[in-house]
């Protein structure tokens, strides 16, 4: 029994079925009950059909979905056994009760119209019904109960159709907002996460380009001190300095870095000033000469650019006395009009690239970053007139 019956498909029985399913027993009852107790001759076709009817109710679902049968054909079968009902002696009028049912049904299976029509046509055979049991006087006199009954019962199913409709609409939508509440959950804290490796990103490449630089040319300055101590002690003492001011200029960057995460070239500063202040503290620090030229037509600039400008320039003038040996190096800042782009060349007249030139390091890795931001490029060539050369390219600010 158990394998017989757990393959059955059950489901939730709605009210209304189940009223209709009450209903549709409590009128069969009486009327089987004359049809067996008086021992009829169609008693067993009178069960046949209300048992078809109670069928037909009860797997209602699974007959349409599956075979894929239109309503109106369903609707057609249910309203013949109900007219086979009414034409079996002994005439049981009360059988057009079972039209309130399907009344209710039609508008439930057929929205809009098309329920209505139904109800026309249950109208019309309730009417041909009774003229033929107890003639048209009496006919006409019950048409308007039996036709207010069928309009009431249909307009009431359609309207909670409607209201189910609507509910399961709205526990599906519910359903959406919470998918979609999640998956906003999900991406915010996937925004949240690469923010926060942005901003380490950011805070790395403002360590390397601020406290590497500074770095970078006290390492230098300390070790010309180191040789200058015995013959040039002078000279030393003045290379000292010049590494006292390095380190406090460093920790104060590394300070404004830390606290506030700003960039540490100021908004009124115009980029060709800033870019002539680097290169000449650059060549005082490292006696690296440094031949500067810059457009006079340069519009004022964003702030993200004019970053990623100097920053570019620092890194490339921390190369060069990295790894260079160059005794000058040429800055440049351009505007190009005609590709409407703004050019920074940075090249020296050092050794050129070295063995693993392929090899992009922290520091130019950051110039690249700042370039894609801002929808440019850097590229690192080899100079034509021997050395190295970074070229930053910006499309003009719109």
């Amino acid at each position: 029994m158990k394998e017989l019956t757990k393959n059955i498909p059950f489901r939730k029985i709605h009210a209304t079925d189940a009223s209709a399913l009450v209903a549709t027993l409590a009128l069969s009852a009486p009327s089987l009950y004359d049809y067996f107790i008086n021992r009829f001759e169609y008693r067993w076709v009178a069960l046949g059909l209300y048992f078809s009817i109670f069928f037909l109710l009860v797997l209602r679902e699974e007959i349409l979905q599956k075979s894929r049968l239109p309503v109106s054909f369903y609707l057609s079968i249910q309203t013949a056994l109900i007219i086979g009902l009414l034409t079996l002696p002994p005439h049981h009028d009360f059988v057009i009760i079972l039209f309130f049912i399907l009344s209710a049904l039609a508008t439930r299976l057929e929205p809009g119209k098309k329920g209505y029509y139904w109800i026309a046509i249950f109208t019309i055979i309730t009417i041909i019904f009774f003229f033929l049991s107890v003639g048209i006087e009496n006919a006409l006199y019950r048409l308007p109960i039996y036709a207010g009954g069928y309009l009431f019962f249909g307009a009431f199913s359609a309207s909670a159709t409607k209201a189910e409709i609507a509910r399961r609409e709205s526990e599906t939508l519910l359903e959406d907002l919470t998918a979609a509440h999640l998956k906003l959950q999900t991406y915010a804290a996937q925004a949240e996460e690469l923010a926060v490796a942005e901003e380490r990103n950011r805070l790395a490449r403002e360590m390397h380009d601020t406290l590497g630089h500074r770095l970078t040319v006290a390492i230098i300055q300390l070790e010309g001190a180191e040789r200058l101590v015995d013959e040039e002690p002078e000279r030393a003492r003045i290379m000292l300095g010049t590494i006292k001011e390095q380190m406090r200029a460093a920790f104060s960057e590394l300070r404004q870095a830390l606290a506030t995460l700003r960039e540490p070239l100021h908004a009124d500063i115009p980029i060709a000033n800033a870019l002539k202040s680097l290169g000449e503290n650059f060549q005082e620090a490292t006696d690296i000469k440094v031949k500067m030229a810059f457009a006079h037509n340069i519009p004022e600039l964003p702030n993200e650019y004019r970053v990623a400008i100097y920053r570019a320039a620092q890194e490339a003038l921390t190369n060069a006395q990295r790894h260079a040996k160059a005794e000058t190096i040429h800055i440049s800042l351009l505007l190009n009009e005609k590709d409407q782009t703004l050019d920074l060349r940075v090249k020296d007249n050092g050794i050129g690239f070295p063995d693993k030139a392929n090899k992009i390091g922290f520091g130019l890795r950051g110039i690249q970053e700042r370039a894609s931001q801002l929808d440019g490029i850097m590229r690192l060539e080899a100079n034509p007139n021997g050395g190295a050369q970074i070229c930053l390219c910006l499309p003009l600010p719109k």
